[in-house]
């Protein structure tokens, strides 16, 4: 029998007994006692009784550990009164991080920070590192000093082995004897009954999960599941795959290999690493002949994927390699699809699909996808020993049900609820239950959204949300207010559930602010996460001439687009498309039906939906009129709706929400604009990080405003000005006196020339 060795991480405790962190495992097994060796037969014990009920799951993952110890300067942050910006801690503090080095089962170095629960693959020793700070700073971003003090790393931690021998007679030690002929399963696909990730049961689709299992036992056909993403279709191949193994008898085949029959894969696995012609085809018919040896069941992730790897055209794809086997039934195969990429599958190969019987997996209601998140938190709540409070499933649901109308349900919400489930499972056991603070903190963490929005029983004064958005941008009173109207209708949650929050054209001159209120209303509505940008920008000025809609769409190698990428997997965002009048007539055809139902389908079929963004254009169509620069009025102001009506073809303009006018700045705006602008330098991480406050003269403020004023580019020359007055002469100062700290810079000018003294 083989006996494997587990790396552990030991150190002492604060009360002067010792603690272990199970290094390589994916639970994060942990234990405490008196002694090392105490600690070292519990995580024994552990492993002892997975090597009996789990053998599939005791392979180390960590092979050849090495114990390292990591110097990484840390800052805590501060929320201001507001609860909306972080202010960096003057301080830094040195935390000396542990680190396991080793090397993962295919041979690639790797790194864990077991008390961080981090883990990442290096490839060049001499970066190692700096890839550790990287990764431990960004796992503490945004940390109070009381988190970051729970955070803390040990300090004298030492590595040490616990050594697990495998059951004799496991499916596992069945499987290691044929170890060389399984290989090619194991390089294409994984056991789906073993994968962690599957076992959940499919609530409320016992008919589905009924209809799959007939027809791979008795009817032995290829089954395709079509639903959208998120209805639960992979759930329903995984009980369907547990109730498939407690069916088969002893009698057939290999009785070990019951819950080996199913193997889940995709194509790019298929073709990984393949570099000449020929070998990933030959790698196929290894896979297919054996699986067929042991009667198994090929489970593909996405249907569609197996068309678009393995060649140029689908003609020359992995699926239509794998068709004549799938024709002549030497390969057995179950997949999934959505109903556009079954659509897609049928353009780009139609016999692909005649060869499927297909099993439609219809969305949930209200009451029974209710049910269904009580289900997933009663099995979370049993088998983690924790309580969810009353109210708080209730609050998931609504949630997604207003803020993500067009998910589908259970997916995202359920996985929505383990995260809260596991969340919960790290605390200390009495204190182990989710409530609806909890539930409010992951949905903001994760949307951006503030809390403000979610909390139906907290105010939003459109003038308070006026205010906030006119400390950013000034001059615009009515741009500002048709601002504040989109973001108090989503609050209202007075939106159209089939459309983007909002699409609003903006109109005005050249540096009046049209972009900055784009950048204020993402902070506002998206910022509260943990990841602070949310605007997603194109400049629409490339994307003229022949082909510019394959461009908007498509990156280089034919996959999505980068910033449609960004928006799948943060829907929650601002997508601007500045100065859309310079984009080719074919964009505005490409737009269409994102700006009107919110949703973008590519060539494969694969949906991107904008329903929780908010779509901002800008526009300068009108502002070369008499009397529309950047700065000063005129009697005859320019007509910027008409403009727009005029250029824009009548559908294009009746997907506008509004069409917001900014007007020229004012002379008497300037002073203010170099205020805020003196103001969000004197917050720059170059000196608050040092304790550094500014103070500056009124000539200096009054050489800003004269020289950042060009009728012709609005407020666009104040940030030379300001570069050149104050930026530039401040680094200067800064560099030769880096000692300087927690002091008062008062900026002036003598002469033309910027002063910079310390009080």
């Amino acid at each position: 029998m083989a006996t494997h060795l587990f790396p552990v991480l030991l150190w002492r405790d604060a009360s002067g007994g010792v603690t272990g962190l199970l290094a390589g495992d994916y639970r994060n097994a942990s234990a405490c006692g008196g002694t090392a060796q105490e600690v070292l037969k519990q995580l024994g014990e552990a492993l002892a009784w997975r090597a009996e009920h789990e053998s599939w799951s005791i392979d180390p993952e960590l092979l050849e550990p090495q114990l390292r110890e990591v110097k990484v300067d840390v800052r805590a942050q501060y929320k201001d009164e507001s609860g909306r910006r972080l202010i960096p801690s003057p301080e830094t503090v040195t935390l000396r991080v542990p680190c396991v080095t080793g090397k993962a089962e295919n041979g690639l170095p790797v790194c864990e920070v077991p008390v961080l629960e981090l883990r990442f693959h290096f490839h060049n020793e001499a970066q190692l590192k700096e890839l550790v700070r990287h990764y431990v700073k960004d796992h503490l971003t945004g940390m109070t000093p009381a988190d970051l003090a729970l955070k803390l790393p040990p300090r004298g931690a030492w590595l040490d082995q616990v050594s697990v021998r495998e059951v004799a007679g496991s499916t596992r030690q069945v499987l290691m004897r044929e170890r060389e002929d399984m290989r090619v399963l194991f390089t294409v696909a994984d056991p789906l009954l073993h994968d962690r990730g599957q076992g959940s049961a499919a609530y409320g689709r016992d008919a589905q999960v009924a209809t799959v299992l007939r027809k791979l036992t008795t009817e032995r056909a290829h089954v395709l599941l079509v639903g959208e993403p998120g209805c639960g279709k992979s759930t329903i191949i995984a009980d369907a795959a547990r109730r498939m193994a407690r069916l088969t008898r002893d009698d057939e085949g290999d009785p070990s290999m019951r819950t080996w029959r199913c193997w889940r894969g995709s194509g790019a696995r298929m073709i990984a690493g393949m570099k000449y012609l020929g070998q990933w085809e030959e790698r196929c018919e290894e896979f297919i002949q054996k699986l067929s040896e042991i009667e198994g069941v090929f489970c593909a992730e996405n249907l569609l994927e197996l068309l678009r790897v393995g060649g140029a055209e689908a003609n020359d794809s992995v699926g239509a390699f794998l068709l004549p086997f799938l024709q002549r039934r030497e390969l057995r195969m179950i997949a999934e699809a959505s109903p556009a990429e079954v659509d897609a599958c049928r353009r780009l190969m139609p016999g692909l699909l005649d060869v499927f019987q297909i099993v439609h997996v219809p969305a949930f209601g209200d009451s029974e996808a209710r049910g269904v998140l009580d289900r997933v938190a009663h099995a979370c709540a049993t088998s983690g020993r924790l309580e969810f409070t009353p109210g708080s499933v209730a609050l998931v649901y609504r949630l997604f049900r207003r803020f993500q109308p067009y998910a589908a349900f259970p997916g995202p919400a359920s996985a929505f609820v383990r995260k809260l489930a596991e969340n919960a499972g790290r605390r200390p056991p009495d204190s182990r239950r989710v409530s609806t603070d909890d539930v409010l903190a992951l949905f903001i963490q994760q949307t951006g959204l503030p809390e403000l929005l979610l909390r139906d029983e907290l105010p939003l004064p459109l003038e308070e949300v006026r205010e906030s958005l006119a400390a950013q941008i000034i001059g615009q009173p009515s741009a500002v207010d048709a601002a504040a109207r989109v973001i108090t209708s989503i609050k209202a949650g007075m939106t159209d559930p089939a459309r983007p929050q909002g699409v609003l054209l903006f109109c005005g001159p050249t540096g009046v602010g049209k972009t900055a209120l784009a950048k204020a209303m993402s902070d506002f509505c998206f910022g509260s996460g943990t990841e602070k940008e949310r605007l997603v920008r194109l400049d629409m000025s490339e994307y003229g001439g022949w082909g510019a809609a394959h461009r908007l769409l498509h990156a280089p190698d034919g996959d999505a687009a980068s910033w449609i990428q960004k928006l799948r997997l943060q829907p929650f965002s601002v997508l601007l498309f500045d100065e859309i009048e310079k984009a080719a007539a074919e964009v505005y055809d490409v737009l269409l039906g994102l700006l009107d139902e919110g949703r973008l389908t590519d060539r494969f079929g694969r949906v991107t939906d904008f329903r929780s963004a908010i779509i901002v254009m800008t526009s300068n169509l009108g502002a070369t009129t008499r009397g529309a620069m950047g700065f000063g009025a005129d009697s005859t102001p320019p007509e910027f709706e008409g403009a727009v009506k005029k250029f824009f073809r009548p559908e294009f303009f009746n997907r506008l929400d509004a069409v917001v006018t900014f007007d020229p700045l004012a002379q008497a705006h300037m002073r203010k604009i170099a205020l805020k602008e003196l103001h969000d330098l004197s917050r720059r991480e170059g000196l608050a990080a040092s304790g550094l406050t500014l103070n500056w003269s009124e000539d200096l403020l009054a050489a800003l405003v004269r020289d950042g004023y060009d009728h012709r580019f609005g407020a666009r020359p104040l940030q030379r000005a300001l570069e050149r007055l104050v930026v530039t002469p401040l680094a200067k100062w800064r560099l030769k006196n880096t000692a300087v700290r927690d002091a008062a810079l008062a900026i002036g000018l003598e002469n033309g020339a910027t002063t910079i003294r310390t009080r």
